[in-house]
């Protein structure tokens, strides 16, 4: 009866693994109707080559993924990242259809034969998902009972079971699909021997650097032939997707006044609740787990822990007592203050303003010695860290620091705080930062245990809608009239995107975003958006111009892109002879250099391989060419690179090591081996992608 109830507690905590291991299957997420969804509403949220994608289906699996993001955060998912699951759960949704159709068009196909040898014959071999529900105490799977669970045919266990078929039939689909993609992944010897060669050959070198940057631009003169010239030479540096360049005015759904007073407001009501929870029955505190950002926790927590302003709360806090609404820079609190004990650990709480340096530290100092007279005198220190501090990120809060411990500020800041008693001001301290009048407000070592009902200030649905019904009615009359004119009238700010949009294109200040990118690519120039969601708000697009697919042209970067690149190439011609000149006065060693021009610079590398170059070098493909067949004592010609020209004396090189290459062959070769098939079913997938016909209807059912 033990395994019977410990299978009949488990089974849903096993599904809900399974469900999990499979939606993070790395190349292929099947997603096999574990939660029951299919056949549900049957409204087109989007198609891939005519198969439909159900909004029931697709819905309940963001759904769970959210759920899962709260389980392993303790916080509701922001919008962004509620965005960012849904265009996730959203691939995985497409990537699934293309997979079984593949497997579909091939034929291919697993026994229930197949199914049980794996379950009957190679327990051991199954999936760690299904073989830790057999783990015993020593961490040893467990055989007996194992066997035991077979032979159990109760529902519940047959449930799983029938679970567990299904699971493994979908893992051999998957490796039988991806043995299909990947059949004709090889790696050759030399390639192993390559890739060994690069990580294990190692090089101590001497090195004079030519640097392009040298030569300034003055003394570099292009004209139009050599820009063509170059342009023609490398053509194919240029090449392009179809793309597009847009502008856009954002419309932002930023928390209001009357949002924050309506987080007020249910604080509030919360009072109540707070007062009347036992602080001996954690069980109780079921208030803030379901309103608060943070969930309880029964601990003792340090100063430094907490926002400053929750922590000036406690300190003055007598046990059991309930603060007022707490406005804190993450967010708006309502504390009851449990307990408190004394720590092992003292923290300050302090503020400063502090004056920058700038371009003249001495009259830097005499402003931070006039303030200090002032303070003293008695002017109020918050005024004058508003008016004087250079802090931007507190100096309107007084110049409040809040709660630090030991080890937190630099070191002459830590030592004038802890050298001041409480209620001192001490200054000016110079730092690395500049120089610091310093308030000392309290020193405590205390530690709270508390219950926090925190609420983030959002925009609520109303501010929301607002944002949208402002976007919407600027599309309206802009539909009929000029973009930039009648955003111009209502004193919006026109934002020109710096890069155009292709497919797949990440877009600055939003990520890759399907709904701007089908707009982009699928739009006549001149077109304006709906309102699209966005991070703060809803933004209107405008296409300015469209580019097909091709080579970027000449005059579109002949003033911009080519000039750069063309006198870097001169300046590079002009470094050649010098850089011979210098070779040809080398006598059998670098430094024989110096006795002729004792300013030259001879750097030095010890111990780099090619996966593992000199940090100042890099990875250059022809100085490693050159540099690691050279043998000890060699001086190399000029070599050229497109930083400038090297010449480098070999110290040691080591020699290569045949025992230990045979030794790592085997684990090198797999290594390759599972790095090409990743390689080889990422561009499959990929392909398919492109090919497919894919309908994504998503933006009018999430707004």
């Amino acid at each position: 009866m033990g395994l019977m109830n410990k299978l009949r507690d488990k089974t849903h905590i096993i599904l809900i693994i399974l469900i999990l291991a499979f939606l993070a299957t790395i190349v292929f997420e099947w997603g096999m109707d574990y939660l029951g969804v299919r056949g549900g509403q049957v409204t087109e949220l989007g198609s891939v080559n005519g198969q439909e994608i159900k909004y029931a289906d697709y819905e309940n699996q963001v759904n769970f993924a959210i759920e899962q993001q709260k389980q392993q955060t303790g916080e509701d998912p922001d919008e962004s990242m509620i965005k960012m699951i849904r265009d996730q759960v959203w691939d995985q949704t497409v990537t699934q259809i293309l997979a079984e159709q593949q497997i579909k068009k091939l034929g291919i196909t697993v026994t229930n034969q197949e199914i049980l040898n794996w379950v009957y014959n190679s327990p051991q071999t199954l999936p760690d998902v299904i073989k830790k529900n057999f783990i015993d105490s020593t961490g040893q799977f467990n055989m007996s009972v194992y066997q035991q669970a077979l032979a159990t045919k109760t529902p519940e266990v047959q449930k799983f079971w029938s679970q567990v078929e299904e699971y493994l039939k979908q893992t051999l689909l998957s490796q039988k699909l991806q043995s299909v993609i990947t059949g004709t992944v090889r790696v050759t010897e030399s390639e192993v021997m390559q890739k060994f060669k690069d990580e294990n050959v190692k090089a101590s070198f001497n090195y004079i650097f030519i640097d392009a940057n040298s030569i300034t631009d003055d003394k570099v003169q292009i004209t139009e032939d050599d820009l063509k010239s170059y342009y023609d030479a490398h053509k194919d540096e240029y090449k392009r997707d179809e793309s597009a360049k847009l502008k856009y005015i954002l419309f932002p759904d930023i928390a209001t006044k009357d949002d924050s007073i309506s987080v007020e407001k249910q604080l509030k009501a919360l009072v109540k609740d707070l007062k009347k929870l036992s602080p001996a029955d954690t069980t109780t505190y079921g208030v803030v787990n379901d309103y608060s950002a943070t969930k309880f926790a029964d601990k003792f927590v340090k100063a430094n822990e907490v926002s400053s302003e929750v922590a000036s709360f406690l300190f003055s806090a007598a046990k059991d007592s309930i603060s007022d609404i707490i406005k804190a820079a993450d967010g708006f609190h309502l504390v009851r203050m449990l307990d408190s004990k004394d720590g092992g650990e003292s923290f300050s709480n302090a503020a400063h303003i502090l004056i920058n340096f700038g371009t003249d530290t001495n009259a830097a100092k005499v402003k931070a010695e006039q303030i200090f007279k002032r303070i003293k005198s008695g002017e109020d220190f918050s005024k004058l860290a508003a008016e004087n501090s250079d802090d931007a990120g507190n100096k309107f809060k007084g110049g409040d620091l809040g709660w630090f411990g030991k080890g937190a500020m630099v070191k002459e800041f830590e030592d004038a705080v802890l050298s001041a008693k409480a209620g001192d001001i001490v200054g000016p301290v110079k730092t690395q930062f500049g120089f610091h009048i310093i308030k000392v407000n309290q020193r405590q070592s205390k530690e709270f245990k508390m219950a926090d009902i925190k609420i983030m200030i959002k925009p609520s649905v109303r501010t929301k809608d607002l944002a949208r019904k402002k976007a919407e009615d600027f599309v309206y009359i802009v539909k009929s009239s000029n973009f930039d004119e009648e955003a111009k009238k209502l004193g919006l700010q026109v934002v020109e995107m710096p890069n155009n949009i292709s497919k797949g294109a990440f877009i600055p200040g939003v990520g890759q975003n399907q709904t701007i990118t089908k707009f982009a690519l699928g739009e006549k120039k001149g077109a304006v958006s709906s309102p699209i969601k966005i991070q703060g708000g809803y933004a209107i697009y405008y296409l300015v111009d469209k580019f097909p697919a091709g080579y970027t042209a000449y005059e579109e970067i002949k003033t911009t892109v080519l000039p750069p690149a063309v006198k870097l190439q001169k300046k590079l011609d002009l470094l050649k002879q010098q850089a011979q000149d210098l070779k040809s006065k080398v006598s059998g060693d670098l430094n024989s250099l110096k006795t002729i021009n004792p300013q030259i610079n001879i750097l030095s590398v010890d111990t780099v391989s090619i996966a593992a170059p000199s940090p100042g070098i890099g990875n250059d493909f022809d100085f490693n060419n050159i540099v690691f067949k050279m043998q000890n004592g060699q001086v190399s010609e000029p070599i050229r690179t497109n930083r400038g020209y090297y010449i480098v004396q070999m110290k040691s090189i080591s020699v290569f090591d045949q025992a230990k290459f045979q030794q790592d062959y085997d684990n090198i070769r797999n290594g390759m081996i599972a790095q090409k098939k990743q390689t080889i079913v990422q561009d499959w997938i990929t392909d398919l992608k492109e090919k497919a016909e894919i309908v994504d209807n998503r933006d009018t059912f999430f707004r």
